[in-house]
């Protein structure tokens, strides 16, 4: 190739550059243009979905609003399709609502014509009739006018809250259109609608309305399964290359798929115009360059070049004083004649170079004899011609090796590696370097050798280091790299490696798990970019990361949204750098849990303090005239005595006895809620309890047909009297109340230093599923038409929460069909001694006079009922119904009060404690008082505890009244 040639190719060459740089800027302007056509895809894409989406909440708002009317509209259904009509003319997208029952008939419709309807076998009726909330429908064309409409549906429940029917809605297809029209796509771009089932709905700009209601192409199909949306460059409906942007049928708006397209040519129309007319000025410039090449070549090269050509021919034809003699040329070529002068004199040089060169090899020959590495030196058939101490020792137990063939020398194992090794140095003329493990020797057994192979001339030399502790470390290194990479990856965890200047170096599986980014993604970023608020919110000292506290911080998924995360973090350094390990775990699932558990208390306490006030006003409301019959029917009894009402009497007194006791339970709930109901703790003897309620409930059990046996004990129990009497009474009455046939047994069972108060009766059992819920409030088992002869529910919760502030354990065993047994588990207690009890009198002073009882309500009614029961009883009766007409009255009188009886809220605000207290500063003594409420609110129950005096809860019946009077009138 002549240097004419050469030259030019140097200029294409040259040019080269150029070109690449051109190619590559073409390239990046048109992966530039394509990008922004993805962006400006998406952002259109984006813009639909979010009007997409308006348009379907707002069919939503419709069928909510709707299906709240829907009870009351599907009453008539003339009336129904008029309210439907009218509410469609509002909508002017929406082209017909209809109401379906169950059974997908339709009930009415904005359409009276489809009253009647059967549309169950649609498909967004039956996905809405079978639970699934709101649905959008498929594509459809209406029956009666011919319009494609896209269904909307939902259910709708009844006024019991079960669901009745349907509400559904069908919207014009052509929304999308009007929506276009206001704000048009640009020209190149085409959006194209469909269902989940890929069913075109519309394609805009529609030059071609007959691809409506047809499926997609399958390349569009795919797009519509895809699991997320995305950018592809695909084959548009047009038949043209699209930039697509897409959004499956589970993004934003299910159910719907909706895609957005720019035309790739003319989007990316400028960027090639502009790569053509870069081209066009490189060839030309290209061109121009070649000419000057050509001219100057042939001035500046060609001519030099031919006198150094003749000059070389003399001088090896002999002529050794031939010489180019251009000292003061100063180009290359110059500088080459003035080498080829220079290359006499290098002649003698290198003799002289050579001779010094001998003496080196000596010299060297030395030096490595006394080298701590194995050196041996092999000829080209592989003879050793060097070696040595140190080569002599390892290869031949200290003996001389010149001579022998070196490969024979090597143990069994190694000598195929080491003569390929050999062959591939001599061939390649390159060093070759590779390791061995020399065995078989006690000193060289089991030890790793690093063999060096340098082609020197026609020789070979073979260098051997001893690299056992080496292996060894690197050995140690990769098991402890290899078993903290499996900890890290296998761990389900975030784990991170961050330096000082935040920068992510790890980042295992579990961070990939939590975060969404590949380790590729987020290796080398800032740690920011994952946790915004960074890893350490306030500088920490050695010993508090030491501690290896977590907190709580926030991190930010790919897809932008964030994550509630636990961090622990420590700080390490590696001689110069630092660095810190983060664990980030995921509690997500624990937020939610927790933010559940705290709605779940936050409306569990609204609703029972909501209960409780409804029971309070309820029970206050009922126990003002309950009282009033009380008082009325026990004045009655002393005056029907023996004549013919007086049974219709005693039966009358019974209902009220049984709505006494729903009265009772309601306020014992209303007492332990209020935290009033304080025990006092004594010795109880059980067999006098145990005998009480035998008489009290023996002619019970005989008027249902029952057996009621009590087993005698000599027990006494550590609790609170009253409370625990309370709670056998409760079992007892539960039990004779659900027994059919046989008996109720009461007795004790001991168990160490305590026992247990046992109640079976031979009912039907209690199914183990059910045996919770029968100590909730107000839960009854077989008594569906709550019949009151079985109570009403509230005794055994009762029970529970009376045991639960004695300390006492409340147990159940019972299996349907073979009864149940109730054991109270108590505490043992010695017997105390005896003590004898007097029964005041009652009505009479100590002098024989009459005591006088002074009574404030503001119930006419309670007022005269109880002066009617007290006058029976024989005590002289002042009535007033407020403390100030009870205080003049008083002083008309001229007498002071042996006992007061005042009701708890009396006129304008006032109280019977405030009364109480104002009659005992006039009379200036401290009369015995006791307060009457009906009022069972556990803050009204607490007020009256704090007052001071005597309470007794409406309704109080006549016997308990006259011991209480009679009690308060002894003191």
């Amino acid at each position: 190739m002549s240097i004419l040639t050469r030259l030019v190719l140097l200029v294409l060459l040259a040019s080269l550059p150029a070109i690449g740089i051109l190619a590559h800027n073409s390239l990046t302007a048109i992966e530039a243009g394509e990008r922004q056509a993805e962006a400006e895809a998406r952002r259109l894409l984006t813009l639909i979905q979010d009007e997409q989406q308006r348009v379907v909440e707002g069919m939503r708002g419709v069928l909510v609003t709707v299906a709240e009317m829907a009870p009351r509209l599907a009453v008539d259904p003339q009336q129904c399709s008029s309210t439907l009509n009218r509410l469609r003319g509002r909508l002017p997208r929406v082209r017909g609502i209809a109401l379906t029952d169950l059974d997908g008939s339709v009930r009415c419709a904005s359409d009276a014509k489809l009253n009647g309807l059967m549309v169950a076998a649609l498909p967004h009726i039956r996905m809405a009739l079978y639970g699934q909330g709101f649905v959008v429908g498929d594509y459809a064309v209406r029956r009666s006018d011919g319009r494609p409409v896209l269904p909307f549906a939902a259910p709708y429940t009844d006024g019991t809250g079960r669901m009745a029917g349907v509400v559904s809605i069908a919207l014009d297809a052509g929304w999308l259109r009007e929506y276009l029209a206001e704000k048009p796509l640009p020209e190149n771009a085409m959006l194209v609608l469909a269902d989940r089932n890929g069913t075109l709905l519309g394609r805009f700009p529609g030059g071609d309305d007959q691809r409506v209601g047809k499926p997609l192409p399958e390349p569009l199909m795919a797009l519509l399964r895809a699991p997320s949306d995305g950018v592809m460059e695909v084959t548009g409906l047009d038949g043209e290359p699209r930039i697509l942007a897409y959004a499956p049928v589970d993004q934003k708006v299910r159910e719907l798929f909706l895609a957005v397209g720019l035309d790739r040519t003319e989007a990316l129309r400028p960027v090639t115009a502009a790569a053509e007319r870069s081209a066009f000025l490189l060839a030309l410039a290209a061109a121009l360059s070649l000419a000057a090449a050509w001219v100057g070549a042939r001035l500046f090269v060609l001519r030099p070049v031919a006198r150094l050509k003749r000059v070389v021919e003399r001088w090896s034809a002999g002529d050794r004083g031939a010489r180019i003699g251009r000292p003061g040329d100063t180009s290359e070529i110059g500088a080459l004649g003035r080498a080829f002068d220079s290359m006499a004199q290098e002649l003698q040089a290198r003799e002289q170079a050579r001779d010094a060169a001998h003496a080196a090899e000596h010299r060297m020959a030395a030096i490595l004899a006394a080298s701590t590495d194995a050196v041996v030196e092999l000829d080209e058939e592989g003879r050793v011609t060097f070696a040595n101490d140190k080569a002599a020792r390892l290869f031949g137990d200290g003996g001389d090796l010149v001579g022998h063939v070196f490969v024979a020398l090597l143990p069994p194992g190694v000598v195929e590696p080491f003569a390929a090794r050999l062959r591939d140095a001599l061939a390649r003329r390159e060093p070759e370097e590779f390791e061995i493990r020399l065995a078989g020797g006690e000193k060289r057994g089991g030890d790793w050798y690093a063999l060096r192979l340098f082609a020197t001339g026609d020789r070979l030399a073979v260098y051997a280091q001893d690299v056992t502790r080496r292996k060894e470390d690197e050995r140690a290194i990769r098991r402890a790299v290899e078993r903290h990479r499996s900890l890290l990856e296998t761990a389900a965890d975030a784990i991170l490696l961050v330096d000082a200047k935040g920068t992510v170096h790890t980042y295992n599986r579990g961070a990939e798990r939590i975060f969404g980014h590949g380790p590729a993604d987020a290796v080398g970023t800032d740690v920011r970019r994952l946790i915004p608020g960074g890893l350490i919110a306030e500088p920490l000292s050695s010993e508090t990361l030491a501690d290896g506290v977590a907190r709580e911080v926030e991190g930010r998924r790919r897809d932008g949204l964030a994550v509630p995360l636990e961090l622990s973090l420590s700080a390490w350094s590696d001689g110069g750098d630092r660095f810190f390990t983060a664990i980030l775990r995921d509690i997500t699932e624990r937020k939610r849990t927790e933010s559940a558990l705290r709605r779940a208390k936050d409306q569990a306490e609204r609703a029972n303090r909501a209960k409780s006030r409804f029971l309070a006003a309820a029970s206050h409301d009922l126990r003002q005239p309950v009282q009033s019959l009380f008082f009325l029917t026990s004045a009655l009894g002393e005056q029907t005595q023996g004549t013919p009402g007086h049974g219709t009497l005693t039966t009358m007194q019974q209902a009220l006895e049984a709505l006494k006791r729903l009265l009772d339970g309601l306020l014992d709930i209303s007492k332990l809620d209020a935290g009033v109901v304080e025990p006092v703790s004594t010795t109880v003897a059980i067999q006098p309890l145990f005998e009480r309620l035998a008489a009290e409930y023996a002619p019970e059990a005989a008027r249902r047909g029952l057996t009621l046996r009590v087993v005698p004990t000599t027990l006494h129990a550590r609790s609170d009297p009253m409370l625990l009497e309370r709670v056998v009474r409760n079992l007892l009455d539960n039990a004779l109340r659900y027994t059919g046939r046989g008996g109720v047994l009461l007795g004790v069972r001991r168990s160490r230093r305590r026992f247990h108060i046992a109640v079976c009766d031979s009912g039907a059992g209690i199914p183990p599923d059910r045996q919770e819920d029968i100590f909730e409030e107000f839960t009854q088992l077989g008594n569906p038409e709550r019949d009151r002869e079985k109570g009403l529910g509230l005794g055994l919760a009762i029970v529970r929460r009376l045991c639960a502030l004695l300390g006492h354990s409340v147990a159940l065993r019972s299996r349907p069909g073979s009864g149940s047994t109730f054991l109270v588990t108590v505490p043992a207690a010695e017997p105390p001694r005896s003590a004898v009890t007097t029964v005041p009198a009652v009505g009479r002073t100590e002098g024989g006079g009459c005591r006088l009882v002074l009574i404030i309500d503001d119930e006419v009614i309670i007022l005269m009922g109880l002066r009617a029961m007290l006058e029976g009883w024989g005590y002289e009766v002042i009535a007033a119904t407020a403390g100030d007409e009870a205080i003049r009255l008083l002083d008309e009188a001229g007498r002071r009060p042996d006992v007061i009886l005042a009701d708890y809220r009396l006129r304008n605000g006032k109280t019977g404690p405030e009364a109480l207290r104002a009659i005992h500063a006039h009379c200036r003594a401290a009369i015995p008082s006791i307060i009457l409420t009906g009022d069972t609110a556990p803050e009204r129950i607490v007020e009256a505890q704090r007052s001071g005096f005597a309470i007794l809860h409406k309704p109080v019946s006549s016997h308990h009244l006259k011991q209480v009077v009679a009690e308060a009138g002894s003191r």
